[in-house]
């Protein structure tokens, strides 16, 4: 809950908030903004890979994804009031789910990245920064359920906890939006805590390099960024730059190698590059940065960021998570410049 806070500072005053309906959003709003963005958020500690989202007029989960250990996870969305077929659309969905094959999952995969070939497997262990990819027949042998609502759904609360009781695999994500002078503000509230970074402060972030869509004989993306002295992203994607802030520290991953530079965002806010479609922040590095862009990098590893840090990230993100705090954040460039060296003064 959100309350406002009086000059006084005597007592609290809890915020009305509205559903995504009240909002004058659709279901598909709400399905799109968790696909895009809000995976990395909710699941920072145990991330998830989308891979499926409802075609129209079929019948078929609001939106799927998969663990670490290619379970399925299918989500059923409500923008407006649940009640209990919410429940009972999310047991029809799973039960027929539940037959999807690795040829299946890898087919709506391909339609998830509209149409682009891809490997699901190889996708997955990227993400999860496996050694070796899952076998085909580990994926889905178990599924999970999680209904996603507004907050006010005390009905839908009840049943979830009663069917969990019962031993089912469900969970209950709420939401609330709020329209504060004249803007809306959206709250999610995270599993099975809300730790996030504050966003007024500083935070550490492993930035990926774009080497996926590297051109033969074209200038690498990483280069344009080292020799420009710019985070930058492009296209569809470009907005993940507005993530950052001026004071965050970024370390380049560059596929393959690791983290192959770090700088600090030094400008005021971001810039556009319209003709590139870049969205981009200036930085000042601080640590030493490549001279040739061609592999082998000297790189802090994938194994040397897990052994640093203690902990894995999500590597199918553009920005991947957990971002890091100011103590991590520190821990981690001193292992990159003593891998690589420090800026150049």
């Amino acid at each position: 809950m959100l309350y406002k806070l009086p000059a006084s500072i005597d007592r609290l005053e809890p915020l009305p908030f509205i559903d995504f309906a009240q909002a004058g959003a659709l279901e598909k709003d709400l399905e799109n903004l968790l696909a895009g963005h809000l995976l990395e958020t909710l699941y920072e500690d145990d991330p998830l890979l989308p891979f499926f989202q409802e075609r129209s007029r079929q019948e078929e989960p609001d939106m799927c994804a998969l663990d670490r250990d290619g379970n399925l996870v299918v989500f059923e969305l409500k923008r407006a009031g649940a009640g209990r077929g919410a429940i009972e659309q999310l047991l029809r969905d799973v039960e027929g789910a539940s037959s999807w094959d690795y040829s299946a999952l890898n087919r709506k995969f391909s339609q998830y990245l509209r149409g682009q070939v891809a490997d699901l497997r190889e996708v997955h262990r990227q993400a999860f920064g496996l050694i070796d990819p899952l076998e085909e027949d580990d994926f889905n042998r178990k599924q999970r359920m999680c209904v996603v609502a507004n907050s006010a759904e005390e009905g839908l609360v009840r049943a979830v906890s009663y069917w969990r009781d019962q031993g089912l695999d469900i969970d209950f994500l709420p939401y609330r939006v709020y329209e504060i002078s004249g803007n809306r503000y959206f709250e999610f509230f995270s599993k099975p805590f809300d730790s996030h970074i504050n966003p007024g402060h500083a935070k550490g972030v492993l930035f990926d390099t774009n080497a996926s869509y590297d051109v033969p004989g074209e200038e690498p993306w990483v280069q344009r960024m080292i020799t420009k002295k710019r985070v930058s992203a492009y296209g569809g994607i470009k907005g993940v730059v507005s993530y950052l802030r001026r004071r965050d520290t970024v370390s380049y991953y560059q596929k393959g190698a690791g983290i192959i530079a770090a700088a600090r965002i030094a400008g005021a806010a971001p810039c556009e590059f319209e003709p590139d479609e870049e969205r981009y922040w200036d930085v000042e590095f601080r640590t030493a940065v490549p001279t040739v862009f061609t592999p082998p990098y000297t790189a802090l590893s994938v194994s040397e960021i897990r052994e640093t840090l203690g902990f894995n990230f999500f590597w199918a993100k553009a920005l991947k998570v957990p971002y890091l705090d100011a103590q991590q954040t520190e821990r981690l460039l001193r292992a990159v410049i003593q891998k690589i060296g420090p800026a150049a003064s």
